[in-house]
């Protein structure tokens, strides 16, 4: 008996004794391999990327990153890129092994087939190059994001926020747009811009501020009089405080951007936005109030669909804003009252953000500086008389 047990104690020990051995030489070899596993996987990326970063010969896991991809959802959602994401990063070294560059990955979820992936290369404050990893977006329109011809302007812009027009590129921060298709060319943009957020906040010394631009142009044409523009008293907070008076009145798509007094305070001319059919590129407005109505109308910036949506900002369509009453305006084809404005023929969608962020000024303004602002309640409303979205981008 005394046996039995004797040897099962000595069993019993080889087998932990032989565990332990096992289990060491396992640990060992994966600390041996997970080094050459890791940079292999690195290498696999990279032949992806290189297309993005030509030059280089060495890349390289970045420390820390983990902790960075987790805190990029609130960095890029506090810099006006709510919605897009930071995939992956890698370092670019030089033949000395020093860091000279990075890759970063990101993805915006506001194509007009969903998810569009890019990727850029940074080197000295300039991109080294661009590339689309994926996307769903319309054969012949949006999936020209990545051709040559669109993705070669890339190179060599300056590693600043990025912005898109549809006159021709004349800038170190602009790229041409593409026709047709202003909603893919606005999500690539947010997706790249989002990448160079990234950047900046993690390698670039910080996120540069942007510069808020210059809307006398527009507001000259909401108020063609005015000889003055000024800020309005405790501008900060009285645009702090639109949101809440926005909402109140369900206006929840718009939003106050700017507010000036003109000529010394005979009028005012406001900046507001509304959601059109590029859902993820509101259309900035400006119109211009004196004696209780309006002195005009003007189209800051919009990417609504060409022939359709983008008609909002032609001449024949903001004539009709000048000389409104303040009041509730709404859109109607072959609108006669004066409370109507003539909705544009095939583009609901827009017609109706055009009128909500003009909505929006004429009930901000009488909220916070006029009487006091009628009591009404929006709801998105159909444009009267069958006026229709576009079918393509």
């Amino acid at each position: 008996m005394s046996n039995k047990k004797s040897n099962l104690f000595v069993n019993t020990l080889v087998l932990i004794l032989v565990t332990f051995v096992a289990v060491t030489a396992l640990a060992v070899v994966n600390q041996i391999t997970a080094g050459p596993i890791a940079q292999a996987e690195i290498n696999q990326k990279a032949e992806a990327y290189k297309v993005v970063y030509p030059d280089a010969t060495e890349f390289a896991e970045i420390d820390g990153i983990d902790d960075m991809l987790a805190d990029s959802s609130q960095l890029l959602a506090d810099n006006g890129f709510e919605g897009c994401s930071i995939n992956e990063a890698l370092a670019v070294k030089s033949s000395s092994g020093d860091i000279e560059g990075y890759i970063v990955a990101a993805t915006s979820p506001y194509g007009y087939g969903g998810d569009i992936q890019v990727a850029i290369g940074i080197k000295d404050g300039k991109l080294t190059g661009f590339t689309v990893i994926s996307n769903s977006e319309t054969a012949g329109l949006g999936s020209k994001c990545t051709e040559p011809e669109f993705t070669a302007q890339f190179k060599d812009k300056s590693a600043s926020i990025l912005t898109y027009t549809k006159a021709g590129a004349s800038s170190d921060t602009e790229i041409d747009a593409i026709s047709g298709a202003t909603i893919t060319t606005n999500a690539v943009t947010g997706a790249v811009n989002a990448a160079i957020i990234f950047y900046q906040s993690n390698f670039g010394g910080g996120v540069q501020e942007i510069a808020k631009p210059d809307l006398t142009e527009f507001y000259q044409k909401a108020y063609p009089s005015a000889t003055e523009f000024a800020d309005v008293e405790n501008a900060e907070a009285v645009l702090s405080e639109s949101q809440k008076v926005l909402e109140s009145y369900g206006l929840t798509d718009c939003t106050v951007e700017e507010v000036k007094v003109v000529n010394g305070g005979e009028g005012y001319v406001i900046s507001t936005t509304g959601i059109g059919f590029a859902k993820s590129a509101p259309i900035q407005i400006a119109v211009g109030i004196k004696d209780d109505k309006l002195t005009g109308f003007a189209v800051v910036s919009q990417m609504e669909t060409e022939g359709y949506g983008a008609v909002c900002a032609e001449d024949s369509f903001a004539s009709q804003f000048a000389g409104k009453k303040l009041g509730v305006l709404k859109a109607k084809v072959g609108a006669t009252a004066d409370d109507e404005i003539d909705a544009i023929s095939g583009a609901t969608f827009t017609t109706n953000g055009v009128t909500n962020a003009v909505n929006a000024a004429i009930v901000f303004y009488m909220d916070t500086f006029g009487d006091g602002a009628p009591d009404v309640h929006f709801e998105t409303a159909d444009v009267e008389a069958g006026a229709t979205a576009p079918a393509g981008e």
